[in-house]
């Protein structure tokens, strides 16, 4: 697995105890946004690691207004299939 899906498997373990980090994800739509935020946070991947990741657990690469910290939960549950 490369370093940039570890770094973006490490950044989607905070958001379930990061009440802080949850609420900044349901203001964003894109992997883009995602990727812009978590750089934010000392996290370097760059938004087309998150683009695979969602497209290989068939989630679209943008939410709704309100729903990315759900999105990029399940895409972290499934990382063990992932890997």
């Amino acid at each position: 697995m490369s370093q940039d899906t570890d770094d973006v498997f490490a950044f989607l373990a905070l958001i379930e105890a990061d009440r802080e980090l949850r609420e900044a994800l349901n203001h964003v739509e894109t992997a883009e946004e995602v990727a812009q935020l978590a750089q934010q946070r000392g996290h370097g991947f760059p938004a087309a690691a998150l683009l695979d990741l969602l497209n290989r657990c068939n989630e679209a690469p943008k939410a709704r207004l309100g729903l990315m910290d759900e999105k990029l939960i399940r895409v972290h549950l499934k990382r063990d299939q992932l890997r």
